[in-house]
């Protein structure tokens, strides 16, 4: 396929992924969230730079996405863990079906046209935007029965494959309604985006095993390209700590405003394109 940098191969491009985790590190860690909202519509503007094909961009960006917030899901849930922030009881109750959600997930976008699911993230990331200026807090209510749970398992796990995302912007809302402290809400979502980046990012990767026509580039396995994998992997592993300390020194309402523009105009560029 034609690219404009590809050619300049992998090493070369490492820098500007590494540049672009350390930038979503800091909203992972200010916000208690993966980077994938902020990483979906970046990675989008890139691999649309770089040249990918228009039918692999959307996708990528999404499979990349989940790919690379495998070892930031990992690290953020042990530190939440050490911290006494993960409720145990309610990652087992939501551990199967959220990640029989995300692999459902992951297999529908690869099904979907690449404008079609753009526009889903981009009114997913608006509605997003919203709810932070709202900052309305979910109403409490008796702890519900084994089937809503798994029903919100797999809508969560579903949705968050589907976009590129952890699923913190939704398993913390529901955690809390079910009675769960702040702290632990935000600790067991953390926690349960391991499963959700891992089940969607094996879907993702399956078309480099069952789809050899896929007009893939270079250095990519399936809908996820390696390099940027592991640039952001890594720029996020040490921004994130950043974006702890500045979460815990601005102004709560502050962060979250600033946060919903960037979201609303994220949200904006992917239903535009």
């Amino acid at each position: 396929m034609d690219a404009l940098l590809i050619d300049s191969g992998p090493l070369a491009l490492l820098a500007v992924f590494l540049l672009l985790g350390l930038v979503t590190g800091i909203p992972a860690g200010m916000f208690g969230i993966g980077g994938g909202l902020v990483l979906v519509p970046a990675l989008v503007w890139l691999f649309t730079w770089m040249g990918f094909d228009s039918q692999f961009v959307v996708q990528a960006a999404i499979g990349t996405s989940l790919g690379a917030i495998v070892p930031t899901a990992m690290a953020s849930a042990r530190g939440h863990y050490l911290k006494g922030g993960v409720h145990a009881p309610s990652v087992r109750r939501l551990l199967l079906p959220i990640a029989a959600g995300a692999m459902l997930g992951a297999w529908l976008a690869i099904q979907i046209d690449g404008r079609t699911l753009a526009r889903v993230f981009g009114v997913f990331e608006i509605a997003i935007a919203l709810w932070l200026f709202a900052a309305v807090r979910p109403p409490t209510r008796p702890e519900s029965g084994p089937a809503v749970w798994s029903a919100a398992g797999t809508g969560i796990g579903a949705v968050s494959a589907l976009i590129g995302i952890a699923g913190g912007t939704l398993t913390t809302p529901f955690l809390l309604s079910q009675g769960r402290e702040i702290r632990q809400a935000i600790g067991s979502a953390a926690a349960l985006g391991i499963p959700i980046a891992i089940a969607g990012s094996l879907v993702y990767l399956l078309p480099a095993l069952l789809d050899p026509a896929l007009d893939a580039p270079s250095w990519s396995l399936g809908y996820l390209y390696l390099p940027a994998v592991a640039g952001i992997a890594l720029g996020a592993a040490v921004s994130v700590r950043g974006g702890v300390w500045l979460a815990h020194r601005l102004p709560v309402l502050m962060l979250r405003r600033a946060f919903a523009g960037v979201l609303m105009l994220a949200g904006l560029y992917m239903l535009l394109r």
